[in-house]
């Protein structure tokens, strides 16, 4: 039955109620099998609740091709070439499959809530951040159901396993009002908050939490602190434009901005949270995962909104008004040109023009299989090949790009705090700095960046540097980093590196992309909306899309525009939200109708608007 298959955690047993640690830091220490134990600690249900989140919280190819056939392609950060039926997404096996997961992993949460309830007094204390953090992972991951689907079963659900009463729970996963379960959210994220601001955390269970945490913080509470506000943070601003929340958002905003001592937020690349990838594991391997979904698939295409975002000219040579972000982005054709699809073309024009261009490139070089259309960069994230990707990718969560972006957009908008433009422009500089330097970093600590030309002085016949008239080297070529194509072409030779190998030569470019970003960020301010929500749908890019279709459904901005799709009758146009899951229809039939009656406003409740959103997203040719 569907019900029993959403369930992860199907035998828990509540025998062992005493906080339990491992010497171990593999996963395979860290938790539990189900199948083998009878026996359960509320660390290990905690990282449990990490594991089943993995798919859709990281890099993985499943979500990657999920989320790029729908949330990337509706929103722009992933081009379409008009296909037929590119407005459906993956298909509705995958969105059966979304949905499903998410329901393990509240189960696995159901469990640790249970675990915790039977603990004594003094056990619950130093169990206590186990439960917080274990609700905080399930609701990231609830407002990712909720901007997908909106009403959903949330307080009702995951319960089977405590008692095996299959009608009892069937009549409790009734779907919940989204908004009232956003208002939830906010709530609870403050109490975990607050839980942190208020110190005096357990001595044991921080140290079990370092033992069992494999995300990035490595147990740190002061990370783990962070990322909760910077998610309340996400969730406000998500809320807080458009709707029924605007008030409670607007406050929570307010209430984080105006206390950032009680309330800190991730405010460097090295607090980002998410989880570190490891090659020893195929459930981790990011790299190999992603370079498995794109390989030689059309959802790593660049598409025209992001060049526009980026401001490549209309010829795809970038120029000094260009932003930094796009080497380390897109890998551009060997003509050195960033050209995405021209959705005003049919599908087998577009396919026409790459096929010329194709034919040109081979005849200058036989073994030269290049791309015209520009593709998400080969070294920081595509990878070269199926199995040969980034071995050192890893997955972010929140970033501090994001946190500064949506920082500067509260306090232009004054949505909670006083409209403040000097200070939103301090945030938004800070964040495309941020949003540059993860990117770069991303490319430059890729396990492909491996190749370095030095540069070559110019010397007397002695060998003897000669000078300008300042006493300065003179250089007949700088050095420059080995790019895509498997290092066959140089990497923003605008950079004019001077170090003798690849380790100093990194730095250099770090401490060029710093200041060429700021200059950029300072170019493109114009104290609007618009600038705003666009760096940040840019910086969401296809590293997390949805996020991405959330901001441009949420603001409007950035401009998308599609062709529709004459050959598809019943998905013409980009949705607003995704339908229920098949398997509710059939599984949860009673609940599913109520929910379809009362929250689709046509048959499918594909263009139904979901309350937090703009009426409409996009534009059409």
């Amino acid at each position: 039955m569907y019900m029993k298959k959403i369930i992860y955690m199907a035998f828990a047993a509540m025998g062992l109620m005493t906080l339990a640690s491992c010497s171990d830091s593999d996963y395979d220490e860290k938790y539990y099998d189900p199948a083998k134990t009878s026996t359960v600690g509320v660390p290990q249900v905690f990282t449990g609740i990490l594991q089943t989140g993995n798919t859709w919280m990281n890099p993985v190819y499943y979500r990657y091709y999920t989320q790029s056939t729908t949330s990337g392609c509706f929103s722009g950060v992933i081009g379409n070439s008009n296909g037929r039926g590119r407005f459906r997404g993956a298909s509705e096996g995958y969105f059966n499959t979304r949905w499903m997961d998410f329901y393990n992993m509240l189960t696995q949460y159901r469990v640790l809530e249970r675990t915790y309830d039977g603990l004594s007094d003094e056990q619950k204390e130093a169990n206590k951040i186990f439960l917080l953090l274990g609700r905080t992972l399930v609701q990231a991951q609830l407002h990712e159901v909720l901007s997908i689907w909106g009403d959903a079963p949330y307080k009702g659900a995951g319960t089977l396993w405590m008692d095996g009463d299959y009608a009892r729970a069937k009549a409790a996963i009734v779907y919940d009002d989204d908004v009232e379960v956003y208002r939830q959210i906010l709530a609870d994220l403050k109490e975990v908050g607050d839980f942190f601001a208020a110190g005096n955390l357990s001595a044991t269970g921080l140290t079990s939490l370092k033992t069992q945490d494999f995300t990035s913080a490595e147990g740190s509470a002061d990370i783990w602190q962070r990322y909760v506000n910077s998610l309340r943070l996400r969730i406000a601003l998500h809320l807080a434009t458009n709707g029924d929340l605007t008030s409670e958002a607007r406050s929570a905003i307010a209430e984080i901005l105006n206390n950032s001592a009680k309330y800190p937020l991730i405010e460097t690349n090295e607090q980002n949270m998410g989880v570190n990838g490891d090659t020893q594991t195929d459930n981790f391997n990011y790299g190999k995962s992603i370079a498995q979904a794109l390989a030689g698939r059309s959802e790593g295409s660049g598409s025209q909104a992001m060049l526009d975002a980026m401001n490549v000219p209309a010829n795809g040579i970038p120029d000094a008004n260009t932003d930094p972000r796009l080497p380390a982005i897109y890998d551009c054709n060997p003509d050195g040109e960033y050209v995405a699809y021209n959705n005003a073309l049919t599908s087998a024009q577009i396919s026409n023009i790459a096929d010329e261009k194709n034919k040109e490139y081979l005849a200058k070089d036989p073994n030269l299989h290049a791309n015209y259309y520009c593709y998400i960069d080969s070294i920081a994230f595509a990878g070269w090949a199926t199995y040969q990707g980034n071995a050192n990718l890893n997955g972010v969560w929140i970033s501090a790009a994001e946190v500064a972006l949506s920082k500067a957009e509260a306090y232009l908008m004054g949505y909670g705090v006083s409209a403040d433009a000097a200070k939103a422009k301090t945030e938004f500089v800070k964040g495309v700095a941020l949003s540059n330097e993860y990117y770069w970093n991303v490319k430059l600590n890729s396990s492909l960046t491996t190749g370095y030309t030095a540069p070559v002085l110019k010397t007397d016949e002695e060998g003897k540097a000669i000078k300008d008239a300042d006493g300065n080297d003179i250089y007949l070529s700088y050095g420059f980093i080995n790019d895509s194509y498997n290092g066959s072409r140089q990497l923003m030779d605008d950079a004019k590196l001077v170090a003798e190998d690849l380790a100093a030569a990194k730095g250099e470019m770090k401490t060029y992309i710093d200041k060429v970003s700021r200059e950029y960020a300072e170019k493109i301010w114009d104290a609007s909306q618009r600038v705003i929500a666009t760096q940040l749908w840019l910086n969401f890019g296809y590293m997390n899309e949805l996020e991405a279709l959330n901001v441009v459904r949420r603001t409007g901005f950035p401009t998308v525009k599609f062709a529709r799709d004459t050959q598809q009758a019943d998905y013409p146009t980009p949705p607003h939200r995704l339908p229920y899951p098949s398997n509710e229809s059939t599984y949860n039939k009673d609940n599913y109708e109520e929910a379809v009656k009362k929250n689709y406003s046509e048959p499918s409740g594909y263009y139904t608007k979901l309350f937090w959103a703009k009426d409409n997203y996009y534009s059409l040719y």
